[in-house]
Protein backbone atom coordinates (compact mmCIF):
# COMPACT_ATOMS: atom_id res chain seq x y z
CA UNK A 1 0.00 0.00 0.00
CA UNK A 2 1.07 3.46 -0.83
CA UNK A 3 1.01 5.93 2.00
CA UNK A 4 0.94 9.55 1.00
CA UNK A 5 0.48 11.96 3.67
CA UNK A 6 1.58 15.38 1.90
CA UNK A 7 -0.12 16.28 -1.61
CA UNK A 8 2.93 18.44 -1.93
CA UNK A 9 5.02 15.23 -2.79
CA UNK A 10 3.11 14.09 -5.29
CA UNK A 11 5.11 14.71 -8.52
CA UNK A 12 3.46 12.77 -11.29
CA UNK A 13 -0.79 12.83 -11.21
CA UNK A 14 -2.22 8.98 -10.92
CA UNK A 15 -3.39 7.82 -14.04
CA UNK A 16 -6.40 6.09 -13.26
CA UNK A 17 -8.21 5.70 -9.51
CA UNK A 18 -11.66 4.42 -7.97
CA UNK A 19 -11.56 6.90 -4.50
CA UNK A 20 -13.60 6.76 -1.75
CA UNK A 21 -13.63 9.72 0.77
CA UNK A 22 -14.17 10.37 4.42
CA UNK A 23 -13.43 9.63 7.80
CA UNK A 24 -13.82 6.40 8.42
CA UNK A 25 -13.00 6.09 12.20
CA UNK A 26 -13.46 2.75 13.23
CA UNK A 27 -13.50 0.79 9.82
CA UNK A 28 -16.36 -0.98 11.09
CA UNK A 29 -18.40 -3.53 8.47
CA UNK A 30 -19.88 -0.25 6.47
CA UNK A 31 -16.97 1.16 5.97
CA UNK A 32 -15.38 -2.43 4.77
CA UNK A 33 -18.19 -3.27 2.52
CA UNK A 34 -17.46 0.21 0.94
CA UNK A 35 -14.19 -0.56 0.45
CA UNK A 36 -14.01 -3.89 -0.75
CA UNK A 37 -16.19 -1.84 -3.60
CA UNK A 38 -13.94 0.37 -4.62
CA UNK A 39 -11.18 -2.38 -4.39
CA UNK A 40 -13.51 -4.44 -7.11
CA UNK A 41 -14.31 -2.24 -9.13
CA UNK A 42 -10.76 -0.77 -9.67
CA UNK A 43 -9.61 -4.39 -10.71
CA UNK A 44 -12.31 -3.77 -13.24
CA UNK A 45 -11.08 -1.10 -14.81
CA UNK A 46 -7.37 -1.51 -14.49
CA UNK A 47 -7.05 1.26 -11.59
CA UNK A 48 -5.93 1.75 -8.50
CA UNK A 49 -8.04 1.79 -5.11
CA UNK A 50 -7.65 4.68 -3.06
CA UNK A 51 -9.20 5.76 0.13
CA UNK A 52 -8.68 9.85 0.70
CA UNK A 53 -9.02 10.31 4.45
CA UNK A 54 -8.30 13.55 6.49
CA UNK A 55 -5.50 13.80 9.91
CA UNK A 56 -6.75 15.54 12.10
CA UNK A 57 -10.21 14.55 12.58
CA UNK A 58 -12.05 18.16 10.58
CA UNK A 59 -13.67 18.86 13.99
CA UNK A 60 -10.94 19.12 15.81
CA UNK A 61 -9.58 22.14 13.96
CA UNK A 62 -12.90 23.58 12.81
CA UNK A 63 -15.17 23.05 16.49
CA UNK A 64 -12.28 21.01 18.89
CA UNK A 65 -15.35 20.70 21.45
CA UNK A 66 -17.79 19.01 19.22
CA UNK A 67 -15.02 16.62 17.89
CA UNK A 68 -16.14 12.65 19.30
CA UNK A 69 -13.43 10.52 21.22
CA UNK A 70 -11.93 8.32 18.19
CA UNK A 71 -12.60 4.35 17.81
CA UNK A 72 -9.44 4.49 15.81
CA UNK A 73 -5.45 5.74 16.85
CA UNK A 74 -3.93 7.00 13.02
CA UNK A 75 -1.59 4.02 13.17
CA UNK A 76 -4.42 1.29 13.55
CA UNK A 77 -6.46 2.86 10.64
CA UNK A 78 -3.53 2.94 8.38
CA UNK A 79 -3.03 -1.27 9.64
CA UNK A 80 -6.53 -1.74 8.89
CA UNK A 81 -6.70 -0.47 5.13
CA UNK A 82 -3.57 -2.17 4.38
CA UNK A 83 -5.05 -5.58 5.57
CA UNK A 84 -7.85 -4.71 3.72
CA UNK A 85 -5.89 -4.36 0.54
CA UNK A 86 -6.30 -0.68 -0.52
CA UNK A 87 -3.20 0.47 -2.98
CA UNK A 88 -3.41 3.97 -1.84
CA UNK A 89 -4.07 5.64 1.26
CA UNK A 90 -3.93 9.51 0.94
CA UNK A 91 -4.38 11.22 4.59
CA UNK A 92 -4.71 14.52 4.01
CA UNK A 93 -3.18 16.89 6.58
CA UNK A 94 -5.95 18.95 7.85
CA UNK A 95 -5.34 22.82 8.35
CA UNK A 96 -7.47 26.04 8.56
CA UNK A 97 -5.98 26.95 5.21
CA UNK A 98 -7.39 23.77 3.42
CA UNK A 99 -10.28 23.79 4.98
CA UNK A 100 -11.13 27.44 2.98
CA UNK A 101 -10.56 25.33 -0.38
CA UNK A 102 -14.04 25.90 -2.76
CA UNK A 103 -15.51 22.50 -3.26
CA UNK A 104 -14.74 23.03 -7.48
CA UNK A 105 -10.93 23.58 -6.54
CA UNK A 106 -10.75 20.67 -4.36
CA UNK A 107 -12.52 18.36 -6.66
CA UNK A 108 -10.17 19.59 -10.06
CA UNK A 109 -7.09 20.15 -7.99
CA UNK A 110 -6.84 17.32 -6.07
CA UNK A 111 -8.96 14.83 -6.91
CA UNK A 112 -8.27 15.11 -10.41
CA UNK A 113 -5.04 17.05 -11.28
CA UNK A 114 -3.53 15.09 -8.78
CA UNK A 115 -5.21 11.96 -7.59
CA UNK A 116 -6.87 10.71 -11.18
CA UNK A 117 -10.12 10.02 -9.91
CA UNK A 118 -12.10 8.45 -12.69
CA UNK A 119 -15.07 6.99 -9.37
CA UNK A 120 -15.88 8.35 -6.80
CA UNK A 121 -17.72 5.95 -3.85
CA UNK A 122 -19.83 8.25 -1.63
CA UNK A 123 -22.79 8.48 0.97
CA UNK A 124 -25.69 10.00 0.49
CA UNK A 125 -24.81 12.41 2.96
CA UNK A 126 -21.45 13.14 1.44
CA UNK A 127 -20.10 17.04 1.81
CA UNK A 128 -17.43 18.25 1.72
CA UNK A 129 -15.08 22.25 0.62
CA UNK A 130 -15.21 25.23 2.14
CA UNK A 131 -18.22 25.15 4.42
CA UNK A 132 -19.31 21.97 3.53
CA UNK A 133 -20.97 23.82 0.31
CA UNK A 134 -20.55 20.67 -1.80
CA UNK A 135 -23.03 17.33 -1.83
CA UNK A 136 -23.47 15.01 -4.28
CA UNK A 137 -25.59 16.49 -6.74
CA UNK A 138 -22.45 19.17 -6.81
CA UNK A 139 -20.19 15.95 -7.11
CA UNK A 140 -21.92 14.34 -9.91
CA UNK A 141 -21.80 18.06 -11.49
CA UNK A 142 -18.49 18.45 -11.32
CA UNK A 143 -18.08 14.63 -12.64
CA UNK A 144 -19.18 15.47 -15.93
CA UNK A 145 -17.09 18.71 -16.03
CA UNK A 146 -13.85 16.62 -15.35
CA UNK A 147 -14.27 13.22 -16.61
CA UNK A 148 -14.93 10.91 -13.48
CA UNK A 149 -17.83 9.11 -12.23
CA UNK A 150 -19.78 9.58 -9.15
CA UNK A 151 -21.55 6.46 -7.31
CA UNK A 152 -23.99 6.80 -4.50
CA UNK A 153 -23.94 4.02 -1.98
CA UNK A 154 -26.22 2.98 0.34
CA UNK A 155 -25.79 2.55 4.21
CA UNK A 156 -24.83 -0.99 5.43
CA UNK A 157 -27.36 -1.82 8.50
CA UNK A 158 -27.17 -5.04 10.63
CA UNK A 159 -30.13 -6.46 12.25
CA UNK A 160 -31.82 -3.41 10.97
CA UNK A 161 -29.91 -0.58 12.66
CA UNK A 162 -27.65 1.56 10.41
CA UNK A 163 -23.72 0.41 11.31
CA UNK A 164 -22.06 4.02 12.07
CA UNK A 165 -19.05 5.56 14.13
CA UNK A 166 -21.81 7.20 16.05
CA UNK A 167 -23.69 4.00 17.33
CA UNK A 168 -20.13 2.52 18.52
CA UNK A 169 -18.55 5.31 20.09
CA UNK A 170 -22.20 5.19 22.79
CA UNK A 171 -22.34 1.20 22.55
CA UNK A 172 -18.20 1.66 23.89
CA UNK A 173 -18.93 3.92 26.37
CA UNK A 174 -21.89 2.23 27.82
CA UNK A 175 -19.63 -1.25 28.04
CA UNK A 176 -21.74 -2.61 25.28
CA UNK A 177 -18.49 -4.09 23.76
CA UNK A 178 -19.99 -7.64 22.45
CA UNK A 179 -22.28 -5.62 20.14
CA UNK A 180 -19.81 -2.65 19.13
CA UNK A 181 -17.35 -5.80 18.27
CA UNK A 182 -20.15 -7.20 15.66
CA UNK A 183 -20.55 -4.02 14.32
CA UNK A 184 -17.07 -3.56 13.95
CA UNK A 185 -16.06 -6.65 12.31
CA UNK A 186 -14.06 -7.58 15.25
CA UNK A 187 -12.97 -6.67 19.13
CA UNK A 188 -12.65 -2.91 19.96
CA UNK A 189 -8.80 -2.23 20.76
CA UNK A 190 -6.99 -0.19 23.19
CA UNK A 191 -3.12 0.56 22.94
CA UNK A 192 -1.44 2.78 25.31
CA UNK A 193 2.61 2.60 27.42
CA UNK A 194 2.52 0.58 30.40
CA UNK A 195 3.59 3.17 33.44
CA UNK A 196 3.99 2.45 37.06
CA UNK A 197 1.15 1.80 39.30
CA UNK A 198 0.63 1.83 43.27
CA UNK A 199 1.63 -1.52 43.31
CA UNK A 200 -1.81 -2.85 45.29
CA UNK A 201 -2.66 -5.56 42.96
CA UNK A 202 0.96 -7.31 42.88
CA UNK A 203 0.09 -6.89 46.90
CA UNK A 204 -2.90 -8.90 46.96
CA UNK A 205 -1.45 -11.31 44.80
CA UNK A 206 -2.46 -10.50 41.46
CA UNK A 207 -0.15 -8.46 40.05
CA UNK A 208 -1.00 -5.87 37.22
CA UNK A 209 0.08 -3.82 34.20
CA UNK A 210 -1.53 -0.23 34.48
CA UNK A 211 -1.63 1.27 31.11
CA UNK A 212 -1.83 5.22 30.01
CA UNK A 213 -3.88 4.48 27.19
CA UNK A 214 -3.36 6.15 23.66
CA UNK A 215 -7.40 6.27 22.66
CA UNK A 216 -9.35 8.61 24.28
CA UNK A 217 -12.35 6.31 24.05
CA UNK A 218 -12.39 4.18 26.96
CA UNK A 219 -15.03 2.14 27.55
CA UNK A 220 -17.61 2.41 30.64
CA UNK A 221 -15.95 1.87 34.37
CA UNK A 222 -16.06 -2.32 35.32
CA UNK A 223 -14.36 -5.69 35.02
CA UNK A 224 -13.40 -6.95 31.39
CA UNK A 225 -12.45 -10.44 29.81
CA UNK A 226 -9.47 -9.77 27.69
CA UNK A 227 -6.80 -10.71 25.15
CA UNK A 228 -3.51 -8.56 25.12
CA UNK A 229 -0.67 -8.60 22.93
CA UNK A 230 2.50 -8.12 24.34
CA UNK A 231 5.57 -8.45 22.86
CA UNK A 232 4.69 -10.50 19.90
CA UNK A 233 2.37 -12.76 21.50
CA UNK A 234 -1.37 -13.10 22.52
CA UNK A 235 -2.33 -13.58 26.13
CA UNK A 236 -5.81 -13.73 27.85
CA UNK A 237 -6.26 -11.94 30.91
CA UNK A 238 -8.62 -9.50 32.64
CA UNK A 239 -8.62 -5.45 32.68
CA UNK A 240 -10.50 -3.41 35.73
CA UNK A 241 -11.71 0.26 34.05
CA UNK A 242 -12.16 2.69 37.09
CA UNK A 243 -11.45 4.76 40.25
CA UNK A 244 -10.81 1.10 42.73
CA UNK A 245 -13.32 2.52 45.22
CA UNK A 246 -12.68 0.11 47.97
CA UNK A 247 -9.44 1.58 48.21
CA UNK A 248 -10.74 5.33 47.90
CA UNK A 249 -8.66 6.33 44.99
CA UNK A 250 -9.92 9.17 43.26
CA UNK A 251 -7.83 9.06 40.00
CA UNK A 252 -9.47 6.54 37.48
CA UNK A 253 -7.02 3.94 35.91
CA UNK A 254 -6.90 1.26 33.86
CA UNK A 255 -5.44 -1.79 35.77
CA UNK A 256 -4.74 -5.41 33.57
CA UNK A 257 -4.04 -8.50 35.00
CA UNK A 258 -2.49 -10.95 32.26
CA UNK A 259 -2.82 -14.73 33.19
CA UNK A 260 0.45 -17.12 33.17
CA UNK A 261 3.21 -13.66 32.43
CA UNK A 262 5.45 -12.63 35.02
CA UNK A 263 7.20 -9.78 32.96
CA UNK A 264 8.71 -6.55 33.64
CA UNK A 265 6.83 -4.45 30.97
CA UNK A 266 7.01 -0.82 32.33
CA UNK A 267 7.77 1.15 29.67
CA UNK A 268 6.64 -0.86 26.82
CA UNK A 269 3.39 -0.67 24.40
CA UNK A 270 0.59 -3.02 25.13
CA UNK A 271 -2.53 -3.72 23.48
CA UNK A 272 -6.24 -4.99 24.90
CA UNK A 273 -8.68 -6.46 23.38
CA UNK A 274 -12.27 -6.08 25.16
CA UNK A 275 -14.26 -9.57 24.77
CA UNK A 276 -17.08 -9.10 27.53
CA UNK A 277 -17.95 -7.52 30.01
CA UNK A 278 -17.90 -9.66 33.51
CA UNK A 279 -19.53 -6.80 35.87
CA UNK A 280 -19.95 -3.68 37.09
CA UNK A 281 -17.10 -2.16 39.33
CA UNK A 282 -17.84 -2.00 42.95
CA UNK A 283 -16.37 -1.06 46.42
CA UNK A 284 -15.79 -4.20 48.50
CA UNK A 285 -16.07 -4.20 52.37
CA UNK A 286 -12.34 -5.24 53.26
CA UNK A 287 -9.29 -6.75 50.97
CA UNK A 288 -10.64 -10.43 51.77
CA UNK A 289 -13.65 -9.46 50.12
CA UNK A 290 -11.99 -8.29 47.06
CA UNK A 291 -9.37 -10.46 46.52
CA UNK A 292 -12.27 -13.37 46.94
CA UNK A 293 -13.64 -11.20 43.77
CA UNK A 294 -10.32 -11.28 41.96
CA UNK A 295 -10.45 -14.66 41.55
CA UNK A 296 -14.37 -15.11 40.84
CA UNK A 297 -13.43 -12.58 38.06
CA UNK A 298 -10.40 -14.65 36.91
CA UNK A 299 -12.20 -17.94 36.59
CA UNK A 300 -15.51 -16.08 34.91
CA UNK A 301 -12.65 -14.57 32.28
CA UNK A 302 -11.35 -17.78 31.85
CA UNK A 303 -14.77 -19.74 31.07
CA UNK A 304 -15.95 -16.63 28.52
CA UNK A 305 -12.73 -16.24 26.96
CA UNK A 306 -12.49 -20.30 26.18
CA UNK A 307 -16.18 -19.93 24.53
CA UNK A 308 -14.52 -17.27 21.82
CA UNK A 309 -12.73 -18.15 19.08
CA UNK A 310 -9.61 -16.96 18.52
Amino acid sequence: MILITDLGKIKKRFGSSVITLGNFDGLHLGHQELIKLIIQRAKETASLSMVVTFRPHPLKILAPEKCPPLISIYEEKILLLEKLGIDVLVKIPFTLDFSAMEPRDFVKNVLCNLLGAKEIFVGCNYRFGKGRKGDIRMLRELGKEFGFVVREIEQVSLNGEVISSTRIRELIKNGEIEYAAKLLGRPYALCGIVIKGDGRGKGLGFPTANIASRHSLIPSNGVYAVRLFVRDKHYNGVVNIGIRPTFDAKSPAIETHIFDFDEDIYGEEITVYFIRKIREEKKFQDAEALIKQIMSDIETAKHMLSQQSH
